[in-house]
């Protein structure tokens, strides 16, 4: 084994399981195309990708049921630290991991069978700390692994050939993706963006993963 880079001892509550992190040198592979895909992360839809004329929904409430489910276990518990509290969390953080690994896998998938060769992922970081959605929001937003989630794309798509961007999302929620208008109350309803303007009728999480495709594009010409 070499470029270690962690070892874990872990127990699962049956046996003791050694893990180890290794680097692993990637060889260069050509891109399948040059085509660009955009992707908003949030929490009803995970993951909404665009790819020009067609867009992609992973629902997120598989991982949302999971997460209400064990801290309501979780809760039962007489002591956070117990055994069975500890046991929960692993199996939580294990299914949630899995999940993660689905998601990424297929997004990379897809975006390969669809000759892209550059994602465009919306960069979520310090979202918790800056905005505040609310106790139930905040609820929600501190159960999804946004960075985890970024850093399993990156290395499944650079074994693609394929670049990943992470794109500021500054007013792509607010913005329609095919004039350009921007208006707070273009967005009528949670998951649907309607533009005054030029007519657009969108899900509103793909039309933010269009203006995420859309920031992209100058960078390529």
């Amino acid at each position: 084994v070499q470029n270690v880079q962690q070892v874990r001892a872990v127990w699962t509550g049956d046996e003791w399981e050694l893990h180890i992190v290794c680097h692993v040198k990637i060889e260069d592979t050509d891109a399948p195309g040059d085509r660009v895909a955009g992707i908003d992360l949030g929490i009803c839809n995970f993951a909404a990708v665009a790819v020009g004329d067609e867009a992609l929904l992973y629902p997120g409430g598989a991982l949302k049921e999971d997460d209400y489910y064990f801290q309501k276990e979780r809760a039962k518990c007489d002591d956070s630290d117990s055994q069975k509290a500890r046991r929960l969390d692993r199996k939580r953080d294990k299914r949630r991991t899995h999940f993660l690994h689905a998601v990424s896998t297929d997004i990379v998938a897809e975006c390969a069978a669809r000759d892209v060769g550059t994602i465009a992922v919306g960069d979520l970081s310090g979202i918790r700390e800056e905005t505040d959605w609310g106790d139930h929001g905040n609820l929600d937003l501190h159960g999804w692994a946004f960075d985890r989630f970024t850093e399993m794309l990156e290395y499944k798509a650079a074994e693609r050939g394929i670049n990943v961007e992470r794109m500021d999302e500054r007013d792509t929620s607010k913005s329609c993706a095919c004039c350009g208008t921007t208006d707070d109350s273009q967005r009528v309803e949670r998951g649907l963006y309607v533009c005054d303007e030029c007519g657009l009728i969108a899900n509103a999480d793909v039309n933010e993963a269009e203006n995420i495709r859309q920031k992209e594009l100058p960078n390529l010409a």
